[in-house]
């Protein structure tokens, strides 16, 4: 399998596929982001969920980011049952709100987040302050086109039906933790 991450790799490859049939013209950037995503929710949740609860500003807003905009992509029935006081516009505007939060947040506070958020055996490897700095265009790119994006992710679900079926597929703990967590948002 080598690095790259299999589950992660076909996500992209399918978001690219779409965003090319249907004109779409999603950046590389941006559908490498939201492959991570996708492939982090689908192997981690609660895990990855958990986040949102994260002392730290800058994960909380990008985890309150992502969470919104798997929801509106991928989750709208969700969104939309009955007697829900909060509607996909809702969400759509926290998921714009806290991408540019995180977005800004990172712009003001970079060295603070890449100390906390990298370990010191990390940034003796590699440079984090590359992967921070192209963030920061990602978080601002979709806080501002944050419905492009999350149509997207529509598109992949009604193309790919059995992968949403796997998604629905999570068991009763994963449910309720999901639900604990959106409650709070």
């Amino acid at each position: 399998m080598g690095s790259e991450d299999f589950l992660e790799k076909g996500f992209r490859d399918v978001l690219k596929k779409i965003s090319s049939e249907k004109n779409l013209n999603v950046p590389d950037e941006i559908i490498n982001y939201v492959s991570e995503v996708m492939s982090l929710y689908y192997r981690g949740i609660p895990f990855y969920l958990i986040d949102i609860s994260e002392t730290t500003p800058f994960r909380r807003y990008k985890a309150r980011g992502d969470v919104s905009l798997l929801l509106v992509g991928l989750f709208t029935e969700w969104i939309d049952r009955t007697n829900r006081p909060l509607t996909e516009k809702d969400y759509i505007r926290a998921g714009k709100t806290n991408y540019y939060n995180a977005y800004m947040y990172l712009s003001i506070h970079f060295d603070e987040v890449i100390h906390q958020d990298f370990p010191g055996f990390l940034i003796a490897h590699f440079d984090p302050s590359k992967i921070l700095l192209t963030h920061m265009d990602i978080f601002r790119d979709i806080s501002e086109n944050f419905e492009k994006y999350a149509n997207l992710l529509k598109e992949y679900r009604s193309e790919n039906l059995q992968t949403a079926k796997l998604f629905d597929m999570f068991n009763e703990m994963r449910q309720v933790q999901l639900r604990k967590i959106l409650e709070d948002l």
